[in-house]
């Protein structure tokens, strides 16, 4: 039995007691502190293994949390609450989510759903960049983003004041300027890049590249939005047609021809060059200016009067309107004007900002406010927006 038992250590099967004593390695207990130091080496490599594998865990919970919010972005652009991938584009999740399409637009979508697409797409670019233009204006081209509206139904644009002409051109502009671009970048199936420009120019450069097709942007503005216009050929429907095209001029007269040199250690021997839309920000730039040397047309009598006769005396870049705007200070449902109540002012300023002017005398308070705000909205197509959020916390004059 001793002999049996002797074997049995000898060959290392000892209990944990015996091995958690062995604190000392010395000659007499060689074979309990090989087995101990085992033990402990494998405990220590169990360790490091459950630790890395937490890590990793973290970082992958972390991940995919994020990837969730990114992609749990909304839109609204078509107002469909996509994630911002490319959504299926046909005539049920274009025509039937955009309201108040006329026959001729629907039928004109109906058939070309991803064109019309870009072109409400165009729209929103425009409505807010109409914002940004009349930021300090009384009336700021707010009350034309409103969830699931179309903005050319608003009661505002039937009416002939100086800020519809602008509204009309802003948006038959960005109808151009995205479906021109959509168009470059292989989306439409209608249309590509535009081709007519080719060959070697003397002046060591080319046309190459994929040009935006402007032509095309231009023939799709004028069917969508004027296509509900020229149905009605009273003088008010002949007057947005004018401030439609004039729109369209700001974009179509302002596009640019964009280069990419070639060559040894960008020796720029030879470029290769394309026609480019510019960009939508100096757009609103050229439209703000028309709207405040908007021509105001005199139509006492609408029966007799000559359309044409008015036309030959305005420029075809120019904006025109027949009816003098409201002082846009209180709330009017009739036109869609919410009025300035509740509207941050500036009361150092010496412009149309100023607290005086913006209130329309009713005076102001000064809050310390928190707040946030969509900011550094990026359009991509299609269809959907995704802007930061800022938040500010700081002092601001309120009209009351």
């Amino acid at each position: 039995m001793d002999s049996s038992m002797e074997t049995k250590k000898d060959a290392g099967f000892i209990n944990d007691s015996e091995i958690d004593s062995c604190k000392t390695c010395n000659y007499k207990r060689r074979k309990c502190c090989k087995i101990w130091n085992f033990r402990l080496t494998r405990h220590i490599v169990k360790t490091y293994y459950s630790n890395y594998s937490m890590t990793i865990n973290f970082i992958l919970f972390i991940f995919l949390f994020c990837l969730s919010h990114v992609r749990g972005m909304s839109n609204d652009i078509l107002r469909l609450n996509l994630p911002p991938k490319e959504p299926v584009i046909d005539p049920n999740t274009v025509c039937k989510n955009y309201p108040d399409l006329s026959p001729e637009q629907y039928n004109l979508c109906s058939k070309y759903p991803d064109v019309t697409a870009s072109a409400i797409q165009g729209i929103q670019v425009a409505i807010h960049e109409c914002q940004f233009q009349l930021r300090y204006h009384r009336w700021n081209c707010s009350s034309l983003e409103k969830k699931n509206k179309n903005p050319h139904a608003s009661p505002f644009l039937g009416r002939g004041y100086r800020e519809t002409a602008f509204a009309y051109a802003v948006s038959a502009a960005g109808v151009v300027h995205q479906v021109a671009v959509a168009c470059s970048l292989g989306k439409l199936k209608s249309c590509g890049c535009d081709v007519s420009q080719q060959g070697k120019m003397k002046n060591k450069w080319e046309w190459g590249g994929c040009s935006h097709n402007i032509n095309f942007g231009e023939d799709f503005s004028r069917k969508f939005l004027d296509s509900k216009e020229r149905k009605a050929k009273d003088i008010h429907a002949k007057i947005n047609i004018h401030n439609n095209r004039a729109g369209r001029l700001a974009v179509i007269r302002n596009v640019r021809r964009k280069c990419k040199c070639h060559g040894m250690s960008g020796s720029c021997e030879m470029q290769t060059c394309w026609k480019s839309t510019p960009d939508f920000r100096d757009v609103g730039d050229r439209l703000i200016k028309k709207y405040e040397s908007a021509r105001k047309v005199n139509i006492l009598n609408k029966a007799k009067t000559k359309f044409r006769r008015i036309r030959r005396r305005t420029k075809k870049s120019d904006l025109m309107f027949y009816e003098r705007s409201p002082n846009y200070c209180d709330p009017n449902p009739l036109v869609d004007s919410p009025g300035t109540s509740g509207r941050f002012c500036n009361k150092t300023s010496s412009g149309v900002d100023n607290c005086e002017t913006l209130c329309c005398g009713r005076g102001y308070n000064t809050l310390r406010v928190k707040r946030s705000e969509r900011c550094d909205c990026k359009f991509h197509w299609c269809c959907y927006v995704v802007c930061q959020t800022c938040t500010y916390n700081e002092w601001v004059t309120v009209c009351k």
